[in-house]
């Protein structure tokens, strides 16, 4: 039996998006239970290129294998974004294919782990080949998820919606949403002087605008009548200055704090600071059907009450002390959260978000796909 895991992202690395921080705690999860875990990379030369390592860019002190592989990024070429759109889609499946096909050999023994069907595909004659769903995925990245049938494929939906539809191509599958590093995040258990409403992550995911900035203009209302702070943790910059625009508009700015993007454990000390955590989402197909945003299950395992738009993917989570309001409708925003900003109702949900956190171990999910492999 293998115990050698390798874990593939076809991107930047390190990265800003969720898929970095998915690939890294789910690499510390698999070395954590006694797996030896290699997590593999391309090299990148474009644009968005970060110029640090993993372990400096996530301020981490990282115990497996960390390679960075040879690739030719085509998105580095100057005339990369002047390509139609479905010829940068082709030459996108193209790279990943061959990017992948070249680890063949030294991977064939290893289980895979990765977002990336296309890899997944690629390595089929590796032992086990585990395929997690973050997302609705394009319609190339469909055509090799049903590929993805025979028995050495594992697939994980992490919504429902995904869930199903990959059930339909393949036995071998399983519904499993996000986990959480308990190590790093969990409650502070102390009161703050006034309540604190707070937000983490990316401001928009891939063009579209994730909410923040109308769910800012419904608190500047709230704060003509009621004292209490906000915390704004994210980017890209652009989209953190629209807010800030906007708040210093008011007579408010005083109550707020911004930061840009924090390693993983800065970030994980100001969520702790939050007691109410937004995640005001629009409602389109990705967000409403495929999306299970990791910062509801980050916002939880730091003692934080979510205030979470209606979609979906959100209301299948089985976790008690989400709070809902109706997507898009940011004057039912308003009343939901007014009646949230109370000291004595923010304590009650509080101890009992404290009940919901084993459940959102990102080490229990591992061992939940290790089963699923028969290991």
């Amino acid at each position: 039996m293998s115990r050698k895991i390798g874990i593939l992202v076809y991107g930047r690395m390190p990265t800003e998006k969720a898929y970095g921080i998915h690939a890294l705690n789910q690499s510390k999860s698999f070395e954590k239970l006694g797996y030896e875990v290699e997590l593999i990379y391309p090299s990148t030369n474009n644009s968005k290129t970060i110029d640090k390592t993993i372990p400096e860019y996530y301020n981490e002190n990282l115990n497996f294998k960390i390679i960075e592989k040879d690739n030719f990024d085509l998105t580095g070429l100057g005339i990369f974004k002047f390509l139609p759109d479905f010829l940068k889609k082709i030459l996108w499946l193209l790279s990943s294919y061959m990017w992948a096909k070249k680890l063949r050999n030294e991977l064939n023994d290893s289980i895979i782990w990765s977002t990336n069907p296309i890899i997944c595909w690629t390595l089929k004659s590796s032992y086990k080949i585990i395929f997690e769903k973050h997302g609705e995925g394009k319609l190339l990245q469909k055509v090799f998820i049903n590929k993805l049938k025979d028995k050495q494929f594992y697939l994980i939906g992490t919504t429902i919606t995904s869930y199903n539809e990959l059930k339909k191509i393949n036995n071998n599958s399983i519904y499993l949403p996000n986990g959480v590093d308990l190590d790093r995040f969990y409650p502070n258990n102390l009161e703050n002087e006034k309540i604190v409403v707070g937000y983490s992550g990316m401001l928009e995911t891939y063009g579209f605008d994730k909410g923040m900035l109308n769910a800012i203009r419904e608190i500047l209302k709230l704060m003509d009548t009621l004292n209490f702070n906000v915390v704004v943790v994210g980017g890209p910059e652009y989209k953190i200055n629209e807010i800030k625009e906007e708040v210093e508009k008011s007579i408010h700015s005083n109550n707020f704090q911004f930061f840009d993007r924090l390693s993983q454990s800065a970030l994980a000390e100001q969520v702790r600071r939050f007691d109410i955590g937004l995640v005001p989402y629009p409602n389109n197909k990705h967000t409403n059907l495929y999306a299970s945003p990791l910062k509801i299950f980050e916002y939880i395992a730091s003692g934080v009450i979510p205030l979470v738009s209606d979609l979906t993917a959100h209301k299948e989570i089985e976790l008690n002390e989400i709070v809902f309001y109706r997507n898009g409708d940011f004057g039912h925003f308003n009343d939901v959260l007014k009646s949230l900003l109370n000291k004595e109702i923010v304590k009650n949900k509080k101890v009992k978000i404290l009940n919901q956190i084993p459940k959102l171990s990102l080490d229990r999910r591992t061992e939940k796909i290790l089963e699923l492999l028969r290991l």
